[in-house]
């Protein structure tokens, strides 16, 4: 079985996070944290970012400790869970890894709504100063008719200046509101790919394959879930869709094991 390849998964949640109203926005519903939440938050999302560098340098034990103080100040924060369960697999203890791959897929929701909630708190600021710029544009551009009724010079190159500035400041703004807000995202495939490696490593293959066969579903690309969906079927004597499998994974840029695929063609009778 194709042991699990170290990399970063990235999940965009804004740290700088306010507390979230209960209003809604373009129609989307807010996931509502009070203060003491925020601040729990917070303090577990620079845990995380700690530990994911720390794992990322092949740190694990300090990593562990990082995504477990994670846990104990947000106890839903799914990635921390899918770390240690990656961990707990590269330490030999699959039922613990099982058991925090289950519980990220379990929490992952609370995670996506928060970024979500995040950008609308963010899109609702935006508009608090687009009304205000507007404001101080209109403001501007009064005090220069004014002033062009009143002496009739024209001679308003100050407030020129202010407009300008007005004007380029409410610009940005309308740039900054045309992001599209984000839906709340899907469990990643990476989590159905740890957790059909686990199952595999207890045995429980048929499990396993229905992991890897989400995590294709979710990312067609995933060229380590097509080679062990190909071990799997050649495991099942199923050598057509090994073969299958096998050439989808190298099609996706997978390393391809050279022997699997002679061992394939010889069970096949070429």
């Amino acid at each position: 079985m194709k042991t699990m390849k170290t990399t970063t998964l990235v999940l965009i949640i804004f740290i700088t996070i306010s507390l979230f109203s209960g209003g809604t926005a373009f129609g989307q519903k807010r996931f509502m944290l009070n203060e003491n939440e925020t601040d729990k938050f917070k303090i577990a999302t620079r845990l995380f970012y700690k530990g994911e560098q720390l794992f990322s340098d092949g740190k694990f034990n300090k990593a562990k400790e990082s995504f477990t103080d994670c846990l104990e100040k947000f106890p839903q924060y799914a990635t921390a869970d899918y770390y240690l369960g990656r961990i707990c697999y590269d330490e030999g203890d699959y039922l613990k890894a099982l058991e925090h791959i289950e519980i990220a897929k379990k929490n992952y929701k609370v995670l996506a709504d928060i970024e979500v909630s995040t950008k609308l708190e963010y899109m609702d600021k935006l508009r608090e100063e687009k009304m205000a710029a507007e404001e101080t544009l209109r403001d501007i551009q009064k005090k220069t008719q004014a002033l062009n009724a009143k002496s009739g010079s024209g001679q308003t190159g100050e407030f020129d200046k202010q407009i300008f500035m007005a004007q380029k400041t409410l610009d940005e703004i309308n740039q900054r509101m045309k992001e599209p807000i984000p839906q709340a995202s899907e469990i990643p495939a990476d989590f159905f790919y740890v957790h059909g490696n686990i199952l595999f490593k207890i045995k429980k293959y048929k499990e396993s394959l229905d992991e890897y066969l989400e995590a294709i579903r979710i990312n067609p690309q995933h060229g380590n879930a097509y080679i062990n969906i190909a071990n799997l079927n050649f495991m099942a004597k199923r050598y057509e869709k090994a073969l299958f499998y096998l050439e989808k994974a190298e099609s996706c840029g997978a390393p391809v094991n050279p022997e699997f695929r002679k061992a394939i063609y010889k069970a096949m009778g070429q």
